[in-house]
């Protein structure tokens, strides 16, 4: 990630592992679909927002479909978010 972006801040948090995860239950099991879409999560938490998005739905390059994509985006993106809450101890 560029030193300048924070995440949670100015780009998206993300769990790559909940993101593959959900692309296992979509029915995804292809190990190249596996590294495209891990590759465009990792884009996606380094603020290349367009170019994950593009590369996880190309289909000549073992992509998903659009609609696939944006659910292991957001299953990436909530259990990220979970994460990052405090827990009941650290706010008080």
């Amino acid at each position: 990630m560029r030193h300048n972006l924070v995440p949670g801040h100015n780009v998206d948090r993300i769990d790559v592992a909940a993101g593959l995860r959900e692309l296992a239950a979509a029915g995804y099991t292809h190990p190249y679909t596996k590294m495209v879409i891990e590759h465009s999560l990792m884009r996606w938490q380094r603020g290349e927002e367009a170019e994950a998005e593009r590369g996880a739905i190309d289909a000549s390059f073992h992509g998903i479909d659009l609609t696939g994509w944006r659910r292991v985006l957001a299953a990436a993106r909530a259990s990220a978010e979970v994460a990052a809450q405090p827990t009941t101890k650290e706010r008080t």
